[in-house]
């Protein structure tokens, strides 16, 4: 995968590369470059439609959590959270959020790294999302990086939370030199639960 320039919102890239988070998200950015465009084996919507993104989700899943050290899903509002709300990975007081979904979810995504802020949870926000071209071959009407910068530039007078935007895309774009999704070598929804109870001294 290839990560292209990335785009600070209210500093956010400077908080990144502070001393104590520098690492992390350097790290998170040499995961996302290995990160394959696992294709369905059918595809939806038109032939175009080829990219899975559930298992793009699974293989960050463990990538990151299991044989990295990145909290999995932690409640954005504390670990006693009444509401319920998650984010994809936190690590070094970086939350990131990894949205291969509809558009209105990226906005989504800002109100859970607000709230994680607001609970001094973390400091800044990560927001990984597909090209404008890159989202052809996963569906229609999705969030993409183009759109969420051009919309976050135009509100930073009513957002205040610090955003990197990191936007990817394939190397290549011959669809059929992508891997199936089926043959996605990685263990798959429990895993990164298992890694975390490990963790934890076998503590839920």
């Amino acid at each position: 995968m290839r990560v292209l320039e990335p785009f600070s919102f209210r500093n956010g890239l400077d908080i990144v590369a502070s001393p104590r988070k520098e690492s992390a998200f350097e790290e998170l950015r040499a995961v996302l470059r290995r990160l394959p465009p696992y294709r369905r084996a059918e595809p939806v919507l038109s032939a175009e439609s080829v990219v899975s993104p559930m298992a793009m989700n699974r293989w960050l899943d463990y990538e990151l959590s299991v044989l990295r050290d990145w909290e999995w899903h932690p409640f954005t509002n504390g670990a006693d959270s009444e509401t319920g709300l998650r984010s994809d990975f936190r690590k070094a007081r970086i939350e990131v959020e990894v949205q291969f979904g509809n558009i209105a979810r990226y906005a989504y995504d800002l109100i859970k790294m607000g709230i994680a802020l607001a609970r001094d949870h973390a400091d800044v926000g990560v927001l990984v999302l597909p090209t404008y071209r890159f989202i052809t071959h996963i569906g229609n009407n999705l969030a993409h990086a183009e759109r969420a910068i051009r919309e976050l530039d135009c509100m930073r007078a009513s957002i205040f939370v610090p955003v990197v935007i990191l936007p990817i895309e394939p190397e290549i774009w011959d669809v059929e030199s992508y891997p199936y999704a089926d043959l996605l070598p990685r263990p798959r929804c429990e895993a990164p639960q298992l890694a975390l109870f490990a963790r934890n001294g076998g503590a839920a």
